[in-house]
């Protein structure tokens, strides 16, 4: 996961306001432009807009053809339109429903038919001032059929024709991102002024070799163009991002992003590490493998020799595990440990909840304790939570200083300043992208040029993988173990519910247990969605009255989840009913049902998580999604879940309907929130963007040719350059 720093965000807007050293238009606060003020300044900043650079960079979200008026005798019902007429009434029209009447202006033109304007929410006094002085109008909007008449409801109207302010009619106008107070005359005069201004200062930091190279235009022609393209331009083109002009701005962000994580790549490759040497044939390796009761499968074996492969170098490792739902990825995070225990190091594993850290620790017992050493020790394993006594920690610290520790187990507990190793050579973070940047840094220092593995359950989109974690190098663990069973997916109705339960019921019988995930822990006033603690209460006091029901949530304490958790495991628990907080790390062979209620409030990969809890065992298990939106979209998209097990398949998916965020979690997700481009719609710009950053890395590392100049100023001004001399021809 690349940091969240000035060192990854790409941000284009910011771009503007530095390129140049001095005072200049582009760095004018839109405060002082005409007609803005403190007040609609204010507003501007609520969208991210402060100075003229600013809005330059403030593109367009859609356009809208208004390069030719339609006659109003060929206008079509349901087609956008741009009219041009006379007014010939206009009045206040009563609504048998409402106590407001509705306002409407009549338009005739040069074809003699007439179009009806409608306005339901309406300024009264504005709208019948402009209809009495404005006699000749322009309208845009979507031609509907309204009482065997045609009509434009809420058009966007051009008042006072004859004065010349038809400024957005015959012309392909572009449409801004509001927000209340501020629309979209007034940001199309605030950016046509910020043009006039700032444009020409704009300094092009693209070098022009690459440019050219890839028939890309200049920046100010790209950046006017976006603003105000030409009449004769296709709209589809425009909608669909397809001029080169769009293409240019698109190429420009994702080319100084991928040249920012290659930069990082060759700073870690740059670092002198400890090599730490095991072979697979190594007895050590094979005495883990004995305790394994299963197979490898070739995915897992493969990640392992390439891990072994890194931590031999005397680079340090930056490696992704990327392991789709029961996959085994957690045995190749602990096989990781085996070579630095053989040469005398340690590793730490860091899980961002205890009872992640808690199943970690379980198998970590299970495969790797006490297992002999060549020294003729035995590998040592401790776990440190918030929940872990002073006493013990303080144990633990001073078993950590002496060597005595091989694999140190925990949470965020692990990062603490009083926590120090004798000899860490390996850190491994599990689901990373639930930690900050700087935790995982804090845990790095902790030892000296670390190789470093981090891990994800989700299966991530390779375009986003290629963008997110740039830096590292990946593995991917696809292949389930062999005798996994089969996981019957259905998307139910509420009304269908009750069969569920008796299915639910069957199972328990049988002597099996079951999930019931709830979106929220207590009702919300906001959102009515089904709720963990009433459902709990429900179930335990109806339908599932005589069997045992635990309540697991993210409000209760550490210990508190750590006991419903044990006694679910040991199947004292039949039916556990909990948030999500056992989307990963919880494993109960003997659970073979899962429900999940407002199934459709869920990203699909967040459901592929969830349903990742069962078909642990041997047994076939279910899983039901109940789904209380009952819009054909909702059942389509839920569907998929019936129809595959591939999380790499249902995180494309998932990432064409949800963007990024679904997958790098609330801290990190703004690392990808692009200005202009979208990782989706422009993956094959991101191939070229990446592929060209790349090998100018390999040619010029530190821009330091004269015809990187500015570019290289651009990467000093966002930090990721120290200051240096340049080449002169």
């Amino acid at each position: 996961m690349l940091p969240k720093d000035p060192s990854v965000t790409t941000s284009l807007k910011s771009d503007s306001s530095k390129t140049t050293s001095k005072k200049s238009g582009i760095e004018t606060p839109l405060q002082y432009l005409k007609g803005v003020g403190p007040k609609l300044s204010f507003l501007l900043e609520t969208i991210g807009l402060r100075t003229v650079g600013d809005a330059l960079f403030y593109f367009p979200r859609n356009y809208q053809d208004r390069s030719h008026f339609t006659p109003i005798s060929e206008l079509k019902a349901e087609t956008q339109a741009l009219v041009k007429g006379t007014v010939i009434g206009y009045g206040f029209i009563p609504m048998r429903n409402s106590k407001r009447p509705m306002f409407e202006v009549r338009v005739r033109d040069a074809s003699k038919s007439v179009i009806s304007l409608r306005w339901f929410h309406y300024n009264r006094t504005f709208l019948e001032t402009q209809a009495k002085d404005n006699p000749e109008v322009v309208a845009y909007g979507l031609v509907k059929e309204w009482s065997s008449r045609l009509s434009i409801i809420h058009p966007d109207m051009e008042w006072d024709v004859d004065a010349g302010d038809a400024s957005s009619s015959e012309k392909l106008l572009p449409i801004y991102s509001e927000t209340e107070g501020l629309h979209q005359k007034m940001i199309r005069k605030i950016i046509k002024n910020s043009l006039e201004l700032g444009l020409t200062e704009l300094v092009d930091d693209l070098p022009e070799t690459i440019r050219k190279t890839h028939g890309l235009p200049e920046l100010k022609q790209a950046v006017s163009f976006i603003h105000a393209p030409q009449k004769n331009t296709a709209l589809t083109a425009l909608q669909n991002f397809e001029t080169p002009e769009q293409r240019r701005m698109i190429f420009d962000e994702l080319f100084k992003f991928e040249w920012v994580v290659g930069k990082k790549r060759l700073t870690v490759r740059s670092e002198l590490a400890e090599r730490f040497m095991l072979s697979t044939d190594h007895p050590v390796y094979q005495t883990f493998l004995k305790r394994i009761p299963f197979e490898l499968t070739s995915d897992q074996k493969n990640s392992i020799h390439k891990i072994f492969e890194d931590l031999s170098e005397d680079k340090p490792m930056s490696r992704l595990l990327q392991g789709d739902v029961g996959c085994g990825k957690t045995l190749v995070t602990l096989a990781a440990t085996l070579p630095l225990a053989v040469n005398g190091a340690q590793s730490v594993l860091m899980a961002p909840t205890e009872i992640l850290a808690r199943q970690h620790l379980s198998n970590a017992i299970t495969y790797l304790d006490q297992l002999p050493l060549p020294d003729g020790s035995k590998f040592t394993i401790e776990c440190l939570t918030g929940s872990t006594t002073k006493a013990q920690k303080l144990k633990i610290i001073e078993r950590l200083k002496a060597g005595e520790i091989h694999l140190l187990i925990g949470t965020h507990a692990v990062i603490e300043d009083d926590v120090e190793f004798k000899h860490l050579g390996l850190i491994l973070i599990d689901e990373q992208h639930r930690f900050g940047v700087d935790q995982r840094l804090k845990l790095r220092k902790k030892g000296k040029a670390t190789h470093c593995l981090l891990a994800t359950a989700t299966p991530i989109p390779r375009t986003l993988a290629l963008t997110a974690y740039g830096d590292l190098d990946v593995s991917i663990i696809k292949e389930l173990p062999k005798g996994r069973p089969e996981i019957i997916t259905k998307v139910v109705k509420p009304e269908n519910r009750s069969d569920l339960y008796s299915h639910l019921e069957e199972q328990i019988k049988l002597g099996r247990q079951a999930y019931i995930i709830y979106p929220l822990v207590e009702e919300s006033e906001k959102i009515d969605l089904a709720n963990a603690v009433a459902g709990a209460e429900e179930l335990k006091n109806g339908r599932f009255k005589n069997y045992t029901i635990g309540l697991l949530h993210g409000r209760m304490s550490n210990v508190e989840k750590s006991d419903v958790m044990a006694l679910f495991k040991s199947g004292k628990i039949q039916i556990l009913i909990s948030t999500t907080v056992v989307e990963v790390g919880v494993d109960v062979p003997n659970a073979t049902v899962l429900a999940i209620e407002h199934a459709e409030r869920f990203g699909l990969s967040q459901l592929h998580q969830l349903r990742g809890r069962i078909g642990r065992g041997t047994e076939k298990s279910y899983c039901f999604l109940i789904a209380k939106n009952s819009s054909i979209a909702a059942f389509e998209r839920l569907q998929a879940m019936e129809q595959t097990r591939d999380g790499f398949k249902l995180a494309e998916l998932d990432l064409q309907i949800r963007g990024p965020g679904d997958f790098m979690g609330t801290k990190q997700s703004g690392d990808l929130q692009f200005l202009y481009a979208n990782l989706v719609r422009d993956q094959e710009i991101l191939m070229t963007a990446r592929k060209v950053a790349f090998e100018l890395l390999q040619s010029d590392p530190d821009l330091l040719k004269e015809e990187h100049h500015s570019l290289r100023n651009y990467m000093q001004q966002k930090g990721h350059l120290k200051q240096q001399r340049f080449e002169t021809a």
